[in-house]
């Protein structure tokens, strides 16, 4: 649908939301408060910025419901007032997404296949993709140029890949997952001892590999490395930032968020619902409960019981990270009267 076919009304339909306000107002595009035009939409998601809207150009806003907007001119603009602004925003983005570009259906003659590698209907592999012995390609894959998949790798239905993915051996991507340029599945842990003359590093073997669920999407340059011994896990739901590093053997619970940069150590297991922050870093072998929330920055080196919300380096409850900030800031003045 064009752009200029969608207007408050359509909107409101496929929002379910309740429209007060022009129906007939045109929606071309989607924008910020303060920066969109005559015709564009945007959000209003809370009381601080519902007073800007009698000063926006835009057309069209969407609110949550209990907002309260003033001076709202319903002859010329439409408020469109929903349960969840956030699901609500989700879809009215996805009418204006770019055409999706991937390849062309089929497989690109450049495209190296082992004899017993098993593909699926429906596929879309680009050029000088490597896909090795006993790999298995489920129906509907998208795999765009450069990808490698290695010996006995598995891919759901309907699974995306980009340029540079490489799905180590014996690793298995569920359906409808994407992954970012990048991204590495199956490199080895990082695991080393000392020999027993001291004199130098030897590398432990890992045997593991890495099984992801359904639905997951992983961004550019992560990398998740197989297990030592078994598999490292993600679950179903799950979605992952750019440049975060998952160690061997994690367990990761189901519809997780993990923001860029977070570094998670060998052997963490982590519930469901779970939110990291960017920039965390957690130590090997902890635990961390379902519907826990770690702030940015965070250096986690003991377990978290379940939906807790934990700060700081090292992460404390909030409460107590917020006591410790508080405290600290008091302290030039401490030590100012201690002089005196």
């Amino acid at each position: 649908m064009a752009p200029s076919q969608h207007t408050a009304g359509s909107i409101a339909k496929l929002l379910g939301a309740r429209l007060d306000g022009l129906a007939t107002v045109v929606c071309s595009g989607v924008a910020s408060l303060e920066g969109a035009e005559q015709c564009d939409l945007t959000f209003v998601v809370s009381e601080k910025y519902s007073k800007y809207w009698q000063q926006s150009k835009a057309s069209i806003a969407i609110v949550p419901n209990g907002i309260t907007v003033p001076n709202h001119d319903a002859k010329n603009k439409a408020l469109l007032w929903v349960e969840d602004a956030d699901v609500s925003i989700a879809k009215v983005l996805t009418l204006f997404e770019a055409e999706v570009d991937q390849p062309e259906l089929g497989i690109h003659k450049s495209v190296v296949v082992a004899s017993t590698a098993s593909i699926g209907k429906g596929v879309r592999i680009g050029p000088f993709t490597i896909i090795e012995k006993d790999v298995v390609i489920g129906d509907g894959v998208c795999i765009h140029g450069n990808v490698r998949l290695a010996r006995g790798s598995r891919l759901g239905a309907g699974t995306i890949l980009h340029s540079g993915v490489v799905i180590g051996h014996d690793c298995l991507v569920g359906s409808n997952c994407i992954l970012f340029a990048g991204v590495v599945l199956g490199a080895d842990g990082f695991g080393y001892c000392a020999s027993l003359d001291k004199t130098h590093l030897i590398k432990i073997p890992h045997v593991g590999n890495v099984e992801l669920g359904d639905n997951i999407e992983i961004g550019a340059n992560t990398c998740v490395d197989r297990g030592k011994f078994s598999s490292t896990i993600i679950g179903s739901g799950t979605k992952i930032d750019n440049l975060v590093q998952i160690g061997h053997n994690c367990k990761i619970g189901q519809n997780c968020a993990i923001s860029g940069t977070a570094a998670i150590a060998g052997s963490v297991e982590i519930g469901n619902w779970v939110q990291i922050a960017g920039n965390v870093g957690i130590v090997p072998h902890v635990t961390i409960g379902d519907g826990a929330k770690i702030g940015a920055k965070s250096g986690v080196l003991s377990d978290i019981p379940a939906g807790e919300s934990w700060v700081g380096f090292p992460a404390v409850p909030l409460k107590k990270g917020l006591r410790q900030w508080a405290a600290v800031r008091k302290l030039p003045k401490i030590i100012s009267q201690l002089k005196k």
